[in-house]
């Protein structure tokens, strides 16, 4: 897990990662390099970047509490769906499908290691603490119709 040490008022987590990526088509995953990152002034989303060497990265905003929830159960609906996968691997995971049903992408990640960066950002924003943490001020200036 890569996490930013010099940051001692820490006010975001990043974890550097390898998904794999599970194609129709392919007999073995492809390795998805991606990058988690949260920011506290942020508190509620995930931002994960999948880093593709032929492209442009592609970004998806996740929402920290359903990462979470999918590591215990089958969460999120829609575009989203995280998952613990069946079995007793040595290295259990978690599946992330991103997008519509027909065309997703469907990758797995290491379970233990993603449950310990989100308890990092747990640490910097606890659960239930989060609108503490929102700047609230562009909604009340445009409430106010500034």
């Amino acid at each position: 897990m890569e996490t930013d040490p010099s940051r001692s008022a820490r006010h975001d987590a990043r974890w550097s990662t390898v998904a794999r990526q599970y194609l129709p088509h392919c007999e073995t995953p492809l390795l998805v390099p991606v990058t988690f990152g949260y920011r506290r002034s942020d508190p509620l989303r995930v931002r994960a970047a999948f880093h593709c060497p032929q492209n442009d990265d592609v970004v998806w905003d996740l929402g920290r509490d359903l990462l979470a929830a999918g590591t215990r159960s089958a969460s999120g609906g829609g575009d989203v769906l995280v998952w613990p996968a069946d079995g007793t691997e040595s290295q259990p995971q978690v599946w992330l499908r991103l997008g519509p049903q027909h065309t997703h992408a469907l990758l797995a990640l290491d379970r233990t290691r993603l449950l310990a960066w989100l308890d990092t950002t747990y640490a910097l924003v606890p659960a239930d603490s989060e609108e503490d943490h929102l700047d609230w001020r562009p909604i009340e200036l445009l409430l106010a119709g500034h």
